[in-house]
C-alpha cells in the first residue's frame, strides 16, 4: 500500500524598487552696488617763484670796478706788500755794500740795478679772466597741490541665493506575489476512510 504523501511547492516572492533622484539646483543672482559721490571736489595749486642769484662782482673786478672798500683794502695790502719789498731790497743793497770793507767794488753793480728798471711784460688778457669769474645760485620754485575730494559712499544689497531641492523618492512593489501548492499524492485519503 502507497503511503500518500504530501507536496508541497512553493514560489518566492520577488520586490521591486523604483527611484527617483532629481537634481538640485542653485540659482545666485548678481549682487546689487551702488556708489554715490559728489563730483564738486576743490584743488589749490600754489607756486613759489623760482629765482636765479647772478654774483658778478669778480668778473667785475677783472675790469677794475670794484667797491671803495674793495678797492682801498687791496690798494692797502698791495701797499704794504711793496713797503716790505723795498725794506728787503734796501737790506740786501746794505749788505752788498759792506763788501767794500773788504776791498770789493760794489758801487757800480748797485748802480747798473737802479739804472736799468725791468724790462715791462706785455700780456694778451681777457675780461672776465674765465666764466667761473661770473656765479650762478638757481633756487627753482615749488608746486604744492591740495585736493579736497569727499569720499564715495558705497553700498552693496546681497541676493540670496534661490535653492530648489526636491526630495528623492523611493516607491517599493510587489514585482510577483509568493505562492505555496500543496498536493496530496496519492490520492488515497478517500479510499481509506
Amino acid at each position: 500500500m502507497d503511503i500518500p504523501q504530501v507536496r508541497i511547492q512553493s514560489e518566492q516572492g520577488q520586490i521591486g524598487m523604483s527611484h527617483s533622484r532629481p537634481y538640485m539646483q542653485i540659482r545666485q543672482h548678481n549682487a546689487v552696488m551702488e556708489i554715490d559721490q559728489e563730483l564738486a571736489g576743490t584743488i589749490s595749486i600754489s607756486r613759489t617763484a623760482s629765482k636765479l642769484f647772478i654774483d658778478q662782482s669778480e668778473a667785475f673786478a677783472d675790469a677794475n670796478l670794484k667797491s671803495p672798500l674793495r678797492m682801498a683794502s687791496e690798494w692797502s695790502a698791495g701797499g704794504k706788500q711793496r713797503a716790505l719789498q723795498y725794506a728787503a731790497k734796501k737790506a740786501q743793497e746794505g749788505e752788498q755794500l759792506k763788501a767794500i770793507e773788504n776791498g770789493v767794488n760794489m758801487l757800480p753793480r748797485v748802480a747798473k740795478n737802479h739804472s736799468d728798471p725791468p724790462a715791462k711784460e706785455i700780456n694778451l688778457g681777457y675780461m672776465p679772466k674765465n666764466m667761473s669769474r661770473v656765479r650762478f645760485t638757481y633756487q627753482p620754485s615749488e608746486i604744492k597741490v591740495d585736493s579736497a575730494w569727499p569720499d564715495p559712499s558705497i553700498r552693496f544689497h546681497i541676493q540670496k541665493p534661490e535653492l530648489s531641492a526636491p526630495p528623492w523618492e523611493v516607491n517599493v512593489y510587489m514585482k510577483k506575489n509568493p505562492s505555496i501548492t500543496m498536493d496530496v499524492v496519492p490520492s488515497l485519503i478517500n479510499r481509506l476512510v
